[in-house]
């Protein structure tokens, strides 16, 4: 149990109400009470409500991106009403019908599954025809009723972008819907190697003409062999490319995750993002190689930038997910050495990364588990070879991996399973911690500085805009409290399995960020066969 939670009397009602229903508190015990200096608003009841400072704003891109991600879905969601044992409901309808609670909790956005068809059973990473919506996971009209129910609620939908490599309709190349030749696959795919993709004997330069080079990646784009790579430099390409983002757009999607963007260049981001305006952007890129990530944020937002103006071209980049970051915590948490999270004193992975002196925090996106990690099955239900295990414990493992990513800069995503199936006391530890992130204004280029790391012990502040946060992973209050680095004004918030949270507010406190945004524009779909 949490055992005890203090909230500043300045912060919004909503906030004291969520922290008080996911802990299970009294709600009239957190809500701020009036007091003699307070006075009705000069502006009256049906004035306009006060715009919120810049760094509040929801925007696209920027550094101080305030948001919490939900990833809605795991490996086996496709499975769902089609496979014995995964019930009759189709995953569309699985996920609508939580929305209400996904908005409850305060997130902002739902990563979903990757939108086309891919076959009859398929997770959707092989798409075949970019202009059918529906797929493994439910009917179009299903698809379509999840996206208009989140914007509904004031979430935005983000959908996975497989444009790396695409499948045939029955063989390795027979493109259709759109209906595309050799022109479009690149000329170094094993498929002009292959005898029974039926394409050797195809001339060169009847080939794809693809970007086997880029300055931030030495060995170059990468090369899948499971399904043919795609040729970004070809304008037929990203012409249909584009025609897909915009049906997307027309559906109901407002961001983008790009599958396996280390196989194309960044440049090309930059390009579909100009095109298509998302709200949000992510890519997946090399896992293990920060340096190469670095580079394709900084490709992803277009032609280099003027002198002067580093910064500016950081705020209008892609974000990557941080897996350095990720790699640390399954080393710190369960092995109960969380003092190697303080890094070189900034923090590890993207989010403690300055190089050339730019928060490169502010373009991470940090997880605890994905679809691609952790525990996940074959078709037969047997554990995939190198996904046997959970990469964190149920227990003190998950919550205290949830404790660094929700207090910490980069944006966080939240994992579906962890949420809705790990249980009643992570959920509403998680919501917790959500809403005592959006309380003190923390967001993805919020100051981290690591105050103690000693053996069994981390603790930092963190920085938002209208609070700090600290935390503390093992150790004990006799070993470390925030009143020992200088600050007598925090609180103890939040208290779990081996971790703890204080709050303390800043002054210049602005008004807190709502938990969740008001209904979003529906807009009418396009159709989609043909489009």
């Amino acid at each position: 149990m949490v055992r005890r939670v203090w909230l500043p009397r300045r912060f919004r009602p909503g906030l004291a109400l969520l922290l008080a229903s996911s802990l299970g508190l009294a709600a009239a015990s957190l809500a701020p009470r009036p007091t003699p200096q307070q006075k009705p608003s000069a502006r009256g009841p049906s004035a306009e409500p006060a715009k919120p400072p810049a760094e509040t704003l929801i925007t696209p891109s920027g550094l101080r991106y305030g948001r919490v991600l939900l990833q809605g879905f795991y490996w086996e969601s496709y499975r769902h009403g089609l496979v014995p044992g995964y019930g009759q409901r189709r995953w569309y309808t699985i996920v609508r019908e939580q929305v209400p609670a996904i908005a409850a909790a305060g997130f902002d956005l739902v990563w979903l599954p990757p939108p086309s068809w891919a076959g009859e059973r398929s997770a959707g990473y092989n798409p075949k025809h970019y202009f059918r919506l529906d797929n493994s996971y439910g009917t179009a009209q299903q698809h379509r009723a999840l996206l208009v129910a989140l914007l509904q609620a004031g979430i935005d939908p983000v959908a996975d972008l497989v444009l790396n490599h695409r499948d045939g309709e029955r063989g390795w190349a027979d493109f259709s819907n759109p209906a595309w030749g050799p022109w479009a696959i690149c000329a170094s795919d094993e498929a002009f190697r292959q005898g029974e993709a039926h394409l050797a004997a195809t001339p060169l330069q009847e080939r794809g003409a693809c970007e086997e080079s880029v300055p931030y990646r030495a060995a170059g784009t990468l090369n899948y062999p499971a399904f043919r790579d795609i040729a970004h430099n070809d304008p037929r390409v990203r012409r249909d490319i584009l025609r897909y983002l915009l049906l997307l757009r027309s559906y109901g999607y407002r961001g983008w995750r790009y599958d396996m963007a280390h196989g194309y260049g960044g440049r090309w981001i930059a390009c579909y993002n100009a095109a298509t305006q998302p709200t949000f952007s992510v890519g997946e890129t090399d896992w293990g190689a920060q340096g190469e990530q670095r580079g394709w944020i900084w490709a992803s937002a277009g032609a280099p930038p003027a002198p002067g103006r580093a910064l500016a071209h950081l705020a209008r980049a892609s974000s990557a997910f941080d897996f350095g970051t990720y790699f640390q915590l399954r080393q710190a948490i369960p092995s109960r050495q969380p003092e190697s999270l303080a890094g070189w004193g900034r923090g590890t992975g993207l989010v403690g990364d300055s190089t050339d002196g730019l928060p490169w925090r502010s373009r991470a996106v940090t997880f605890v588990e994905n679809h691609d990690t952790g525990y996940r099955t074959d078709d037969d239900g047997q554990p995939q070879p190198g996904h046997q295990f959970d990469s964190f414990a149920r227990g003190w493992q998950v919550e205290q991996a949830y404790a660094f990513l929700l207090t910490h800069p980069g944006l966080p995503s939240v994992y579906w399973k962890h949420y809705f199936d790990w249980g009643a006391q992570l959920q509403g530890r998680i919501r917790a911690l959500i809403a005592a992130r959006k309380a003190a204004g923390v967001h993805a280029g919020s100051h981290l500085q690591p105050l103690a790391s000693a053996p069994g012990l981390y603790a930092a502040r963190i920085d938002g805009s209208r609070g700090r946060l600290y935390l503390r992973l093992g150790g004990s209050d006799a070993l470390w409290q925030p009143r020992q680095s200088g600050d007598n004004q925090a609180r103890p918030l939040l208290r779990g399995q081996g971790w703890v949270v204080w709050l303390t507010p800043t002054e210049a406190a602005a008004p807190a960020q709502p938990l969740h945004r008001s209904a979003l524009p529906v807009n009418a779909a396009a159709a989609c066969q043909g489009f």
